[in-house]
Order: C-alpha cells, then sequence, then structure tokens
C-alpha cells in the first residue's frame, strides 16, 4: 500500500497483517481522492475508522491544512502512528491527531468545529452503519458546505438520506456523498 498522489506520493505504508482491517486499495483511493481534489486544499479533513491512516495521510499529501485520525484497534493505531512518524516527521504535531477511540463514541463526546471533509471506512457488517450518515449531521462534524465521504458494500443504499448527493461504485467498494 502506497499513497497515490501530492507530497508524499509513492511512500509506503505500514498496514498491519490482520482480516480486521480492509485498506481502501490504493487505485479506488486515487480515483476518489480524483473527485475530492477541488475541496482537499487547505481542509480540515477528519479519518474516522482510520487503520492504518492510508486516506487522512493521503488527504495531507494532496494539500489538506490537517488530518484527525480516529481508530479505536491499539493494533491499527500502532501501524497509524508509524505511518505518520515516517511520512509527516518534522511537521507532525502540527498536521495530525489521533485519537484512540471507539468513532460512534468520539462522535457523541465531539463539541468542536466542523471539518471540511469528514471520510469513514467502517466495517462494512458494522450493525451501525445505516446510522452513520445521520450521526454526522446531527452531531455538526461538517463544516457549512463541507463533503461526507461514506465507504461502504453493495448491500447499503443512501440515496433516499435527506443530504445524499451522489454514489459511486469501484467493484464491491462503494461510496456515498453527502453534504
Amino acid at each position: 500500500m502506497r499513497i497515490t498522489g501530492g507530497e508524499f506520493c509513492g511512500r509506503n505504508l505500514a498496514v498491519p497483517k490482520s482480516d480486521a482491517i480492509r485498506p481502501t486499495q490504493d487505485r479506488v483511493r486515487e480515483s476518489v481522492f480524483a473527485m475530492l481534489a477541488p475541496e482537499i486544499a487547505d481542509a480540515d479533513f477528519l479519518d474516522l475508522f482510520a487503520g492504518s491512516g492510508s486516506v487522512g495521510l493521503e488527504a495531507l499529501s494532496r494539500g489538506a491544512k490537517r488530518a484527525t485520525f480516529i481508530e479505536a484497534s491499539p493494533r491499527h493505531i500502532k501501524s497509524l502512528k508509524t505511518n505518520l512518524e515516517t511520512i509527516l516527521k518534522e511537521t507532525l504535531s502540527s498536521r495530525s491527531e489521533v485519537f484512540v477511540a471507539d468513532a460512534y463514541r468520539w462522535i457523541a463526546r465531539y463539541a468542536g468545529y466542523g471539518f471540511d471533509i469528514v471520510f469513514a471506512d467502517p466495517p462494512y457488517a458494522l450493525k451501525e452503519l445505516e446510522q452513520l450518515p445521520d450521526l454526522v449531521f446531527a452531531k455538526n462534524l461538517l463544516a457549512p458546505d463541507g463533503l461526507f465521504v461514506l465507504e461502504h458494500g453493495k448491500t447499503q443504499n443512501f440515496s433516499n438520506h435527506p443530504h445524499f448527493l451522489e454514489h459511486r461504485s469501484y467493484g464491491s467498494v462503494n461510496f456515498s456523498f453527502f453534504g
């Protein structure tokens, strides 16, 4: 796995060997970030269910001002922190923040500013996945004109959600965009 564009393009990422993690594939991440290109410059980016941090690091590489990473697994946090330290080096503390927390609990307690882009890649079988868009909007995680990107399996359909903008499919990987 590697960063596909921007300042850190081509840099390899550490990914834990685990069946519990399903990193967003390079080519899929590249396609999604091509769509996000106009929004990414100087963005405050939130990476929910961050895993190895590949999505948030891709955002930083492509010009996001700052990325906040939320991940519950200590094993995945280790890879995420290794990736941040290796790639960001001296700008680590000013460009990133990591929370070891369950994403749903973190959202429930969050009372800060809105993010320009919120990206969530939860386990596809997560029973609470269907409620995630409602929770993001109820807790005002998005800045005005912000964008929420939800990666999900093919069985979920969010087209009737009041904030739904569009759906993109890349094989078995699906993205719903909300704003």
